[in-house]
């Protein structure tokens, strides 16, 4: 059974804004602007997708056992001594200060300990996706040796870390990094620690995702066996911890929610037929169906790996390009695969399929959204690890495909947390 993939993106509408009563149009002039309204965004649809995606989030991002608010890559981490709209609940928490720390930024030169029981408590005006990163930076202070915590942590009745210790590495912190859907008031971080032990955190972000369509809660499944002939139902009711997020074929990058992408060549098998696509230097054509610029960098999608069919002219035996990324065993994931044909001449030169386990999933058309080259866009699937402790994944050429090649741009692996 074949199937194609349905792109079940994200929907970008304009928003009604009420119009001012102090400036009157006559009817003439509302109706040429009503028509240059369609016939921009006919002629330049990123538009409305860019307008409606502009405004970044404030909050929260928390400077843990500090009186001082520091700025970081636009966001301003505020000292948690001065408790605003979220609140620190009961605990022995003190603050201390590294006095022997080699890290590059000021965020990591303070911590706050729990010694029993504790939470950080949020106000949540806004529903929504939302990202909570959890930041360790272990250092010494006094008698106090922050690697020698022993804790757990958890939210909405999710195990975000348990039995959970940090190795003392000075060069840089360790960021946990969840996503979940917020339809609360109130949210809270708690902090367990162990017998006789302590938790500690260097820093906190929470903040809520500017795309409100960023995941749909029924998605298709994928077993180690193959495509399964039902759909997972209410992802949105998962918590999801990053395990790997990467930039295929491109560099080490940083996107405007603060993701950190890295390089794809730890994961490509070896001996593997694919070469680095050329960079795309040209404006990417963001389309309302497809991805939007909250989806990844513009890098992640100007650069790629395709196969390397060189020297196969004439012959029937495509190979595939495969990746294994090392996850949890026997458990549920969602899997975001990013595309963006910037290696075509035309949109309708390629399609290819997708395989996982070496098992034909679906086959990849970019050109059911965008009748466009270089139009971003992800699909999103459920994928159940096996035993083997690792997912496959693989591009492969159809024979009947006019350009018989395959390509890939990015790869997100999220792990559905487990209940407390």
């Amino acid at each position: 059974m074949q199937a194609m993939v349905n792109f079940r993106l994200p929907l970008k509408r304009g928003s009604k804004e009420k119009g001012s009563n102090s400036y009157p149009f006559s009817m003439e002039k509302l109706h040429f602007l009503m028509v240059l309204f369609i016939l921009l965004n006919l002629q330049f649809p990123s538009l409305l997708l860019l307008s409606s995606a502009s405004t970044l989030p404030t909050k929260y991002f928390i400077n843990c056992g500090s009186v001082s608010n520091i700025s970081l890559s636009g966001r301003e981490f505020v000292g948690d001594l001065n408790v605003g709209s979220f609140s620190i609940g009961p605990s022995s928490a003190i603050s201390i200060l590294t006095t022997n720390s080699s890290t590059d930024t000021s965020l990591y030169q303070t911590a706050r300990i729990f010694k029993s029981q504790s939470s950080y408590d949020f106000d949540i005006t806004d529903f929504g996706f939302y990202y909570v990163r959890v930041h360790f930076f272990p250092f010494f202070s006094g008698r106090t040796n922050l690697a020698d915590a022993h804790f757990d942590v958890s939210a909405f009745n999710f195990s975000l870390l348990s039995d959970f210790r940090i190795k003392d590495n000075s060069n840089s912190p360790l960021i946990k990094e969840y996503l979940l859907t917020i339809n609360a008031a109130k949210f809270s971080i708690h902090f367990t620690p162990r017998e006789k032990s302590f938790a500690f955190v260097s820093a906190i972000e929470v903040f809520l995702v500017p795309d409100k369509e960023f995941v749909s809660d029924e998605l298709d499944l994928i077993t180690p066996s193959g495509l399964s002939d039902y759909r997972y139902a209410g992802v949105r009711s998962e918590l999801l911890l990053t395990i790997h997020r990467v930039d295929v074929g491109g560099p080490q990058n940083n996107d405007s929610l603060w993701r950190n992408w890295i390089p794809d060549d730890d994961y490509l098998l070896p001996g593997e037929s694919g070469k680095t696509c050329v960079p795309y230097e040209g404006t990417l054509n963001y389309d309302v169906n497809g991805a939007n610029n909250y989806s990844a960098s513009d890098l992640v999608y100007k650069t790629c790996r395709e196969l390397n069919i060189e020297g196969s002219e004439g012959s029937s035996n495509y190979s595939k390009l495969t990746w294994a990324f090392d996850v949890s065993r026997s458990a549920m994931h969602l899997v975001r695969l990013h595309f963006c044909d910037i290696i075509s001449k035309d949109a309708s030169d390629v399609f290819f399929n997708l395989y996982f386990y070496g098992n034909f999933t679906h086959m990849i058309s970019t050109n059911n959204i965008s009748n466009l080259l270089a139009a971003p866009l992800y699909y999103d699937l459920v994928v159940e690890s096996d035993d083997s402790g690792f997912i496959d994944i693989s591009v492969g050429p159809r024979k009947d495909s006019k350009n018989k090649t395959a390509y890939l741009n990015g790869v997100e692996i999220m792990e559905f947390m487990k209940g407390v």
